[in-house]
């Protein structure tokens, strides 16, 4: 089952093996300020593989949508109280916060984020019994976070999508949004963009939270989730989020009836 989520084994971060060791600081010791803020003096260790890995590209093809993957050992699958994704030297340095139901059973969480220039990307992840984990790589970009939004497309703000993998294990969500990060400049009218973007995101199913995410301009422009199970995640599974102009939107996934991409049950609350 995974309605009691506890976040395994966490983030196998994956970089080149020219990239700087793991225990370096950027340049402007953004990592230092960052530690004492959110962890204060609390012991943290450099995870072991076998607990958790994050991967991302040490050379990204895209700075405005880089892609993350955090996978969690065996062992650690429903022992993880918590998971933070930082990307260093992001004008929003905190990418995501993921606070897992107890027992959850995440075994994979993937996303896309900006990256403004250079940067340690890093994972931490807290354990049930309050240890803190690290895994951190090195990602090269520019950019990121004040490129210009893409063409508008198709689709309605807040409509949220799903798309499963046949065995219900994996789902992926994603959201139309424009995730405006308040670095953008109107390419029409030279205007800086306001920042709009997904605040938070829960998971649920019948009526139990299974994971909340707190969010911010570091997600990408229409941002997608990516969360796999090792057993088949539980339905229906209701997905609530909330923007930053106070704009809500939920849908509820029905099961892997087959691995196409649908919308179920989607509905929007303007603000």
């Amino acid at each position: 089952m995974f309605a009691t989520l506890p976040f395994a084994s966490i983030v196998v971060l994956a970089g080149s093996a020219a990239a700087p060791a793991e225990n370096q600081s950027p340049t402007d010791d953004a990592w230092g300020n960052l530690r004492i803020q959110y962890y204060g003096e609390r012991e943290l260790t450099i995870a072991d593989s076998a607990a958790f890995t994050l991967e991302a590209p040490s050379n990204t093809p895209d700075p405005t949508a880089t892609a993350l993957t955090v996978r969690f050992g065996g062992a650690d699958i429903g022992h993880i109280r918590q998971l933070r994704v930082f990307i260093d030297n992001n004008p929003s340095p905190v990418a995501s916060t993921f606070d897992f139901a107890e027992g959850a059973r995440v075994a994979e969480i993937g996303m896309r984020v900006r990256v403004d220039r250079w940067t340690s990307i890093r994972a931490i992840a807290e354990t049930t019994d309050g240890q803190l984990q690290m895994h951190s790589t090195w990602v090269n970009a520019a950019g990121g976070c004040s490129a210009a939004p893409s063409p508008a497309a198709g689709g309605a703000l807040g409509e949220i999508r799903f798309h499963n993998t046949p065995d219900g294990r994996s789902l992926q969500i994603a959201i139309r949004h424009p995730n405006n990060s308040g670095f953008q400049i109107d390419p029409l009218s030279g205007n800086p963009i306001p920042p709009h973007y997904v605040s938070h995101i829960r998971f649920s199913s019948n009526g139990h939270a299974i994971m909340d995410v707190d969010a911010g301009i570091s997600l990408s422009e229409n941002p997608t989730l990516r969360i796999a199970s090792d057993s088949a995640l539980p339905a229906p599974l209701s997905v609530e989020v909330t923007d930053s102009h106070d704009a809500h939107f939920n849908a509820n996934w029905h099961g892997a009836v087959s691995a196409g991409e649908t919308i179920s049950d989607a509905a929007v609350t303007p603000r």
